[in-house]
């Protein structure tokens, strides 16, 4: 496993968002109902996809948003919002597995990657980036924010 430091700029999203534990698979029932509607969705990028993890509490609730960077900000579907994806410092990790074995390669990157590299990870937005890679092969990437 590898990353890469990037800088990342900021951007808007939208798209629909799900809050909880996903313990019930939550998030994936979400994409397959965003990927009928992101086509409502105006001014958006369609090149990429964004699966936005952020508003971590203490109970284990987290927000994740399935969405498109959208710009300038039109009308916001029912059932949708905008999130700004902050800019910083981010190790990208590129994922080439099965869908079913994200979770694993997540706990990789915070259990052995960050620790073994002397990166630490900072408090804030984590995403996925989904483009034309994952529809062939599932290949996306993960960005962490770091010192």
């Amino acid at each position: 496993m590898k990353a890469k430091i990037v800088n990342v700029k900021a951007a808007k999203v939208m798209g629909m968002v799900y809050k909880g534990k996903n313990l019930n698979g939550e998030i994936p029932a979400m994409w397959t109902i965003f990927n009928r509607r992101y086509v409502e969705l105006k001014n958006a990028d369609l090149q990429v996809f964004y699966g936005l993890c952020y508003g971590y509490e203490s109970n284990g609730d987290f927000s994740y948003m399935a969405g498109l960077a959208v710009d300038p900000i039109a009308d916001i579907p029912n059932g949708m919002e905008v999130v700004e994806l902050p800019a910083g410092k981010y190790a990208a990790f590129t994922f080439k597995d099965h869908i079913s074995k994200m979770g694993e390669f997540w706990d990789a990157i915070y259990k052995i990657y960050l620790p073994e590299n002397n990166l630490k990870p900072l408090q804030g937005m984590t995403f996925e980036l989904y483009d034309e890679r994952f529809p062939i092969n599932g290949e996306c990437d993960i960005y962490i924010p770091v010192e």
